[in-house]
């Protein structure tokens, strides 16, 4: 900073670069203020230098890491969305991937795991291709623990299957892999799994006990969950006595709360009583402590409510009282906390939404613009003979928007059942895929599957499910579960204004549904009514004209 006023050209602007190197590693180490003086020799940068493509690359990173910081995603998304782009027509795949991730991280953050997965998909397939073992690692782990939150546990445990051992056993896929194999009903393979990584000596041996004693309550066997639990607990005294006499306090780590609450519900509902107190109690200081994280909170919540009701039976009213008004409390934080951060969440995805629409209609004045100054160049170099020529292609290109303009119309009326008269030559390969799918799912009948998934469907069209989704998503403005629905919605429409007299019960299965719940929350969505007032509604219709003949 002393040598900079001194300085001057490309010594100045090494230096600037320097700079801008030393504030961005400042951030990523917590300094307070270092992201704002980063983005003040940024902006010094880019008003007085200009920069090789490599330098560009590298000061746009840096200044969306620095702008993360900010929170404003208006100001670093578009620059992540243009550096992806950049770094796949520049064929970079280790930068793709590190875009692909930062954005795919964004939508993490913000809930939207639909953005978020395909990208990190995107990812591992980019690691898969180039052998790029660490991008592998990190979207490897990533998709394990965002497929699982979002609840598609078999699509994590087959990522889990395909990683390495080093990654198998990382601690954070731990809770994830676990909570898979339960939710699948697999219990011996998770107490597998938790078995290897105890004997691996790579994981915490008292979380590991906790995590095996709960797969064994959850399946009520209380002989095998207490020798685990056992484990555990004497675990952690040794460790606190050992630590006793030497100043160091150990606290009693947070994943005994769901373990030991769990496992005093079943004592207590076995009627043994007096266990269930021991247990309730011992991570009762757990259930009071002030915690951050949506998670913890539930957890909390729920073992309050359990441990209150527990008093209450066994005439603690006092103490029963006081768990309930932590757990009111608790649960008041939590409600406020989700309501804000839902409320956030929403805004910032239709920011995003915006965002995109922006960045694709920017990039389609660039290409127009792009088009219109090699015209220019070209009328002015050609000669007179060549005018006619000129003129014919400017008609061609006219026709071609006609095409296009009608295109555009049949897309927006795709849900209407409009199929266009042809394809055009000049479709890319988005509109073509949108095309095709529309085809298979609604001319030859596909939505009447009722094992018809996106995945399935890209395998079909000999695509991925990533393509698959943005062409209906660019084409329909609405992701793929709603546009197959619509089309089986209809079918139902269909069937029931055909045959009013039509048994309710056999009309999810015609229609490609496998149970009669999903078949009525998405009749409810489309018609705002259930098929039985939506049946009793054409009843009256079809009746009413039958009536009033007869009176006249």
């Amino acid at each position: 900073m002393e040598v900079l006023p001194l300085s001057s050209g490309k010594n100045r602007k090494k230096i600037l670069l320097q700079l801008v190197m030393i504030c961005s590693n400042l951030d990523r180490f917590g300094v307070t203020g270092a992201y704002l003086e980063g983005l003040k020799w940024i902006e010094m940068l880019e008003a007085n230098h200009s920069f090789s493509q490599k330098e560009e690359w590298q000061v746009n990173e840096m200044k969306a890491l620095l702008l993360n910081e900010r929170g404003n995603q208006d100001e670093f998304l578009p620059i992540w969305y243009k550096l992806l782009k950049q770094y796949r027509e520049a064929d970079r795949p280790e930068d793709v991937g590190k875009c692909l991730l930062t954005i795919a991280n964004h939508f993490v953050m913000l809930e939207d795991y639909e953005n978020a997965l395909p990208l990190y998909k995107e990812a591992y397939q980019l690691a898969l291709e180039h052998k790029s073992i660490e991008l592998q690692q990190v979207s490897g782990i990533m998709l394990i623990k965002y497929l699982c939150g979002a609840g598609y546990y078999s699509e994590s445990l087959e990522y889990y299957k395909k990683l390495n051992q080093e990654i198998v056993f990382n601690l954070s896929v731990q809770n994830e892999v676990v909570k898979s194999y339960m939710e699948l009903n697999k219990p011996d393979s998770a107490r597998i799994y938790l078995a290897e990584r105890s004997l691996s000596d790579k994981g915490d041996k008292i979380a590991l006990n906790c995590m095996m004693a709960e797969t064994y309550t959850l399946e009520k066997q209380e002989d095998s969950a207490f020798v685990y639990l056992d484990r555990a607990v004497k675990s952690y005294k040794e460790k606190t006595k050992y630590y006793q006499g030497k100043d160091r306090e150990v606290v009693l780590p947070g994943y005994f709360l769901s373990t030991c609450y769990l496992f005093a519900d079943l004592l207590w509902k076995k009627g043994k009583v007096q266990q269930a107190n021991q247990y309730y109690t011992f991570v009762e200081p757990l259930m009071k402590e002030v915690v951050r994280t949506p998670i913890q909170m539930e957890f909390q919540i729920k073992a309050l409510t359990n441990f209150s009701s527990f008093c209450r039976e066994t005439k603690q009213y006092e103490k029963a009282l006081d768990l309930l008004a932590r757990r009111d409390s608790v649960l008041q934080t939590y409600l406020e906390f989700k309501a804000k951060n839902d409320k956030k969440n929403y805004a910032e995805r239709l920011k995003i939404q915006e965002l995109k629409h922006e960045l694709n209609e920017s990039e389609d004045v660039n290409r127009i613009n792009t088009h219109v100054a090699a015209i220019c160049i070209f009328l002015l170099v050609i000669s007179v003979a060549a005018t006619f020529k000129s003129i014919s292609m400017y008609r061609k290109l006219k026709k071609q928007g006609a095409v296009n303009y009608r295109l555009q119309g049949m897309i927006k009326k795709c849900d209407e059942g409009d199929v266009p008269e042809s394809h055009s030559a000049s479709m890319d390969q988005y509109e073509l895929l949108f095309w095709q799918a529309l085809h298979k799912v609604r001319d030859e009948q596909y939505f009447l599957k009722s094992d018809l998934t996106i995945e399935t469907l890209a395998d079909v069209l000999n695509t991925n499910r990533s393509y698959l989704s943005v062409s209906i998503n660019r084409f329909c403005d609405k992701g793929f579960s709603v546009w197959l629905n619509n089309f089986r919605i209809q079918h139902a429409e269909q069937l029931m204004r055909e045959n009013p007299s039509i048994a309710l019960k056999d009309l999810p299965e015609q229609c490609g549904y496998a149970t009669t719940g999903t078949f009525v929350r998405n009749f409810k969505r489309c018609h705002n009514m259930s098929p039985s007032e939506f049946m009793n509604k054409l009843l009256i219709e079809q009746t009413l004209p039958k009536v009033e003949k007869t009176f006249q």
